[in-house]
């Protein structure tokens, strides 16, 4: 059976790429990357995949990282000269590849948003030797073993006010009880009428 050709999503801003190989629980996967080409394969379960897309201009092969999990592949592309690129690849746009709208900011609010959080990705550069195979890349997943460090989450969510970190919701729930702050019934605790008789 010949290979599939994967799904890519893209968003971009003035000095890189975001590329989102959509795999999931890619095993054995192969990424390379040159000057105008990216070129990946890997197999699941249930399909083997290869890539070959070619760009709209030049990336920095040693400025630019990726982060395999077990729910796709993403990159993030350094751009060899900043600029807004007018589409991906020099082709006609491929079928396969497609806008990704969550991360695609205006080129005139490229300014006002900010970068996009990619604090839980575990990445690796291409120019590091291990994107042939891989090998281990999945391992520990950036902080998941054990979820240790929630304690900052935590923290962080506590300090976000509103609902107070949401320790036991004590407080919160208060004038809830069916009576008002005097005491006094709520007006909308009378019995509903039979809707069947």
């Amino acid at each position: 059976m010949a290979p599939r050709i994967p799904t890519v999503l893209w968003a971009q801003r003035k000095d890189k790429l975001y590329l989102t190989i959509d795999v999931q629980d890619v095993k054995e996967e192969k990424l390379d990357l040159t000057a105008d080409k990216l070129t990946f394969s890997g197999k699941t379960e249930q399909a083997e995949y290869q890539l070959e897309l070619g760009f709209f201009g030049e990336i920095d092969k040693d400025a630019s990282k990726v982060s395999v999990s077990p729910r796709n592949i993403f990159c993030v592309l350094a751009k060899k000269e900043e600029g807004h690129w007018d589409k991906l690849t020099k082709e006609k746009q491929p079928s396969h590849v497609k806008c990704d709208w969550n991360k695609w900011v205006d080129e005139d609010e490229e300014d006002e948003k900010p970068e996009m959080d990619m604090s839980g990705m575990n990445f690796s550069g291409f120019g590091d030797g291990g994107m042939g195979g891989m090998g281990g890349m999945m391992g520990g997943m950036g902080g998941m073993g054990g979820m240790g460090g929630m304690e900052g989450l935590q923290s962080m969510l506590g300090g976000m006010g509103g609902m107070g970190g949401m320790g036991g919701m004590g407080g919160m729930m208060g004038g809830m009880g069916g009576e008002d702050e005097e005491g006094e019934e709520d007006s909308d605790n009378e019995e509903l009428p039979d809707l069947v008789k």
